[in-house]
């Protein structure tokens, strides 16, 4: 079952009611959050969204408290396309296999293709790009003008 509730008290008493496991998503904010869960047994799987949680730093730390804790995950994000699948592929090739669940590769949904050499489902599987940063070229004038400019 997939977050059933909107809080964890909610979830808690679902769970106390059902053999299925539990995996639990929006809740899960942080590292505060997810020890709150860990701690009461709230969930089989977790539900790792690398925006929601903060970006890749956060999605790391998190991703690697999960498997010193043994809590399986997956690995993805709310939305996105080349550049949220290839950052999805990189965080996904450095987990340790018997602690992955699944992931999406989100830019297999849309038409925009903003890096050719972004990583593509093939076989049901992504390979993780190998250049610097994330691995991908993007083509800056397809994603257009920056909004903000920090120097």
């Amino acid at each position: 079952i997939e977050q059933p509730c909107l809080t964890l008290e909610e979830c808690l008493v679902i769970r106390e009611h059902t053999r299925l496991p539990m995996v639990l998503d929006e809740i899960i904010k942080g590292v505060g959050s997810l020890m709150r869960a860990y701690n009461h047994r709230a969930m089989d799987v977790v539900n790792i969204k690398i925006s929601r949680v903060g970006g890749m730093t956060k999605a790391k730390q998190i991703r690697d408290l999960c498997e010193t804790l043994g809590i399986a995950m997956t690995i993805e994000d709310s939305w996105g396309g080349d550049i949220t699948t290839a950052t999805i592929a990189h965080l996904v090739g450095s987990t340790r296999s018997e602690f992955y669940f699944t992931s999406t590769d989100f830019n297999s949904y849309n038409d925009v293709r903003l890096a050719e050499d972004a990583p593509r489902r093939i076989k049901g599987r992504l390979s993780v790009p190998c250049g610097p940063g994330l691995g991908i070229n993007v083509d800056e004038k397809i994603l257009g003008e920056p909004v903000l400019t920090i120097r």
